[in-house]
């Protein structure tokens, strides 16, 4: 019995993702996978249990290594919360670029991978989101009552994004700034008014006057993407 070898195994992935970057999933075949990592077919089966296993083995090494950057990027907390989140929406939306085919898999099958180490990489992805919206509240750059649930839906965002949106009329440069024009409108948006505005007088109950334009802090504090037009 032929024994694992990780050379092998990596050598294996960098041919299936020349192949999978060309075609669509269902039109590569194993037997070309093999070919061109110079592999008995046999073989394949030593490290992968099909041509699915193969391919979510792919895309787990691109989330997870998303992942390690946002956390070496992000993570010590070094870097302006305000940037941090941007730089987790680039990651996020250049991933959901980089993998659409594994997006029409999720159509397909109705789910997404649940193995251990899937959801060790998304808790940890989901914590770094959570800590960053949190350093941000602390800092008064961000209002969030519940970082711990805004971390769990954006990056549900992009997920959304490439599972229902037209991808011809997508652009990653477009859907980042979306995505970010969001969050600014969020979580980025300090002392949000989430309270009741009391009426004024002459006005009736129940209803109130938007704030003017220019005059209110929210319209100050809520400020332009980073690294926007020179700002």
């Amino acid at each position: 019995m032929q024994r694992p070898d990780e050379k092998k195994r990596q050598q294996i992935m960098r041919a299936a993702t020349r192949l999978f970057a060309l075609r669509p999933f269902h039109k590569v075949k194993l037997d070309e996978v093999a070919a061109a990592a110079s592999v008995g077919k046999g073989t394949l089966y030593v490290y992968f249990e099909s041509k699915d296993d193969l391919y979510y083995a792919l895309i787990y090494e691109g989330f997870a290594q998303m992942v390690d950057r946002l956390s070496a990027d992000v993570g010590d907390g070094e870097l302006a919360p305000r940037l941090a989140l941007t730089r987790v929406c680039q990651e996020l939306v250049g991933f959901g670029f980089s993998n659409p085919q594994f997006f029409e898999m999720i159509r397909q099958t109705g789910g997404t991978m649940r193995h251990a180490r899937w959801e060790s990489k998304r808790r940890d992805l989901t914590n770094l989101i959570e800590r960053t919206i949190r350093r941000g509240v602390a800092l008064g750059e961000f209002d969030d009552p519940h970082p711990e649930i805004t971390a769990v839906f954006l990056p549900g965002l992009m997920r959304s994004i490439m599972l229902y949106a037209d991808r011809a009329d997508l652009h990653e440069g477009v859907v980042t700034e979306q995505v970010m024009r969001w969050v600014e409108r969020g979580v980025g948006a300090v002392e949000v008014n989430s309270r009741t505005i009391e009426p004024r007088r002459g006005t009736k109950a129940g209803k109130s006057r938007a704030p003017q334009r220019g005059t209110s802090a929210n319209a100050r504090r809520i400020g332009t993407i980073p690294g926007r037009n020179g700002r």
